[in-house]
């Protein structure tokens, strides 16, 4: 036996054989342990600590199933710190905030230098739009742990949000370039550009360049940037320099942010048409599509983007605010309110959400409704002249004069030059029979504001009132111009025109005015043939 040992190599095996005894004994213990690895309802390799088990389910986002297992746990070892943390990612993922930070804070107190305890609390804090506290967290995780790298780079964002350059060209730099991410280059573009070293802007665009088509998102990034700080020939140079064989929907995309910066919406908006093709159902997308419609004075096509984005994500709330405002734009004052009811239950108790609902229902000729939340919004914003002035707009619509008139002249106070208080004080002067007063106040919302429509016609009201004919044709002309579908606008300037005696204009707007009248009178006849009350009762 010991020769074919020799002859075959296997000393070591041999030595094996002389410890135990026998050959024969070996292989019996061998056979045993292969029989038990057998027999396991898992091989060796894939069994795992609670720990990774756990980890696993929450991966799978099986958070039931994670935290049966956790209290299973932690009712043996309430102070098993991984666990705590792992049940405190649980609870922010719940949105139980409250919770979530008190696990992350109780794990502090048994470990101290508990990383992952410190980023937890710093993707809550950052969630929650705590800045200082976010960056608090991280900066515990990089002082435990200097190279983390996520942690540098949401300092780095989180910096730059809070426009602290230099600390976020410190956070980003203490990553080792060889394990920084590409995403993180636009971070430091802004962030010299920010600090007045744009010279160090092009050595970072190798690494971008080397990027761009595996990582879209960072090319767009960039070019953003770029554009933000006036390098539009630059940004263009860079797109042109990475342009695919066969053009795709990111490409396209972040093309059209370059033809917007060179003052070409409509190359834009066809290039965003073509990547919609490819990709029908992109939220960024739409909502760029809408934008840009939105810069073109084309409400429609707004209205339409902002929809098919609500349809591939349903209840975002910047959606669900601009689309309220589109709706409102386009006449769809009912749409609208809805939009701005979703708004609000997606964001309860969130200022924002009250205004563009108060808003709406204003708009919608709902003032009643309105009024119980816009005044809860000024008690809340006793300080903003805007929450203010939707107050008084309310008081003045459901026939509180003195309300009115202290909440426009308090919102003034904040803000002399906000033309819609001194439009409706305008309007409550001209009531009152105070003649000089209305034209003192509307004079000034058009010497202001001259793209205001309504204080134009009112104003130009107001001049043929008192015979002040060519002051009126000149308002009332502006009126027209600002607002042609509004048919009292064309029978005031109608007026003017009859007055002063130019015939043929006259007849002109009154002609206008007689066929918007009738289209108008068809329109609210077929709304209110549509409406549940005028349907027949069975």
């Amino acid at each position: 036996m010991g020769s074919h040992c020799l002859e075959t190599g296997y000393r070591s095996q041999c030595r094996i054989r002389s410890l135990t005894g026998s050959a024969h004994s070996w292989y019996l213990i061998l056979a045993e342990v292969l029989f038990s690895l057998i027999m396991s309802p898992q091989p060796l390799w894939a069994q795992s600590s609670p720990r990774s088990a756990i980890s696993r389910l929450l991966e799978q986002n099986r958070v039931d199933d994670a935290e049966k297992q956790l209290w299973n746990i932690l009712s043996q070892q309430p102070d098993q710190v991984w666990a705590l943390d792992l049940m405190a990612e649980i609870r922010a993922r719940q949105k139980r905030t409250p919770e979530a930070e008190a696990l992350f804070r109780r794990v502090l107190t048994l470990n101290p230098k508990d990383v992952e305890a410190y980023r937890g609390l710093g993707k809550l804090y950052s969630s929650q739009g705590n800045s200082p506290q976010a960056i608090e967290s991280y900066s515990h995780v990089v002082a435990i742990a200097p190279a983390d790298v996520a942690a540098n780079v949401e300092l780095a964002l989180l910096y730059q949000s809070a426009g602290q350059y230099k600390e976020s060209i410190a956070s980003a730099q203490r990553v080792p370039a060889a394990s920084r991410l590409p995403g993180i280059l636009p971070v430091l573009a802004a962030d010299y550009f920010a600090t007045g070293e744009a010279d160090k802007v092009p050595p970072l665009i190798p690494s971008v360049l080397r990027h761009a088509n595996a990582e879209p998102e960072v090319l767009r990034d960039f070019v953003t940037v770029l554009l933000r700080n006036g390098y539009v020939d630059d940004a263009a140079h860079l797109i042109d320099r990475v342009k695919p064989v066969k053009s795709t929907a990111d490409y396209l995309q972040t093309l059209a942010l370059v033809r917007t910066a060179q003052g070409k919406p409509q190359a834009a908006m066809v290039l965003l048409s073509q990547a919609l093709k490819l990709r029908p159902k992109s939220f960024d997308l739409l909502y760029e599509s809408a934008g840009l419609a939105a810069q073109q004075n084309r409400w429609d096509e707004m209205t339409v983007f902002l929809g098919r984005a609500d349809e591939v994500q349903p209840n975002r709330p910047e959606v669900l605010q601009k689309l309220s405002l589109a709706l409102l734009r386009t006449g769809h004052r009912a749409q609208a309110v809805a939009a701005a009811r979703r708004l609000n239950a997606v964001q309860p108790d969130n200022p924002d959400s009250e205004y563009v609902v108060g808003f709406a229902l204003i708009e919608a000729d709902s003032p009643e409704e309105a009024e119980p939340i816009v005044r809860k919004l000024a008690a809340a914003r006793p300080d903003d002249a805007n929450s203010q002035l939707l107050l008084g707009i309310a008081e003045f619509k459901t026939g509180d004069a003195q309300g009115a008139k202290r909440d426009l002249q308090r919102c003034l106070t904040i803000d002399p030059h906000l033309a819609d208080a001194h439009y409706y004080l305008g309007l409550m002067a001209r009531r009152e029979g105070n003649i000089d007063a209305a034209r003192g106040e509307l004079e000034e919302v058009v010497r202001t504001n001259p793209e205001h429509a309504s204080a134009e016609a009112e104003l130009g009201t107001l001049y043929l009132q008192t015979g002040n004919l060519e002051q009126a044709r000149t308002v009332l002309e502006q009126a027209v111009k600002l607002a042609p579908a509004v048919s009292q606008y064309h029978y005031h300037l109608g007026l003017a025109y009859a007055r002063l005696g130019l015939q043929e204009p006259a007849r002109r707007e009154m002609d206008t005015y007689n066929r918007q009248r009738q289209a108008e009178d068809k329109e609210h006849k077929r709304k209110d043939a549509a409406s549940p009350a005028a349907a027949p009762q069975p």
